[in-house]
């Protein structure tokens, strides 16, 4: 059996007989791309392309899918196993950023913002927030403006009703410092008037900027 040689390390190594040289390829000794050569070879090749050095794999063994009894208790066990599927989502707390969203500017083109300042105005001006849905309802300004309007809107009817009732039972429980009360919570029913300014004066210079408290809240996609 003719001598083999065996390239590493950038190195020529042997002669080696064909047995000890299948050997090391086998065991992993030398890798499967080793180039090798011997007499009678044109040149140098990878030994896992050379006839005498291909290994046959063993066929992989056939998978067996285990058999489950027929039994009444089968179906509970699939019910039981879909339910215990983990969930992480339903232990996450909720953060403000949830409730209230994130504030977000908007970007708009000059020609827009220009043409549709009248409508951001307007969007601040009470239930006036439908104007502008109705008569620039394409433009990203007005619709920016008209949301931050209707939140506004909400919040302070809302506002203006949890007072209301504030103000009810506190008539009843504390008559005596009731005004001193009632000065604090027309002191918090500013809130939306001075929200309103702001948006008012953003519209006018022809920006979205949104508003503190609820700026990141979405109700006109």
């Amino acid at each position: 059996m003719s001598d083999w040689y065996y390239a590493a390390n950038n190195e020529q190594k042997g002669p080696i007989n064909e047995s000890e040289l299948k050997a090391d390829l086998a065991t992993g000794k030398l890798p499967g791309d080793t180039l090798v050569w011997k007499d009678g070879m044109d040149g140098w090749a990878p030994a896992n392309q050379v006839p005498a050095f291909t290994f046959r794999q063993p066929p992989a063994p056939a998978k067996v899918q285990p058999t489950v009894p027929a039994t009444a208790t089968t179906p509970a066990m699939a019910v039981t196993s879909a339910t215990t599927t983990p969930n992480p989502a339903s232990v996450t707390p909720v953060t403000t950023a949830d409730l209230l969203g994130t504030p977000e500017a908007l970007e708009v083109s000059a020609e827009d913002a220009e043409k549709n300042k009248i409508f951001g105005i307007l969007a601040y001006v009470w239930i006036l927030f439908i104007v502008p849905l109705l008569a620039a309802k394409d433009s990203p300004f007005a619709r920016y403006h008209a949301n931050q309007g209707l939140v506004l809107f909400v919040g302070w009817l809302a506002l203006a009703v949890a007072i209301t009732i504030v103000n009810v039972i506190l008539s009843m429980i504390l008559p005596g410092g009731l005004l001193f009360v009632v000065t604090i919570l027309g002191l918090v029913d500013l809130v939306p008037f001075v929200l309103m300014v702001m948006g008012i004066i953003n519209a006018a210079n022809g920006k979205c900027l949104p508003l503190p408290i609820i700026g990141g809240i979405k109700l006109i996609k």
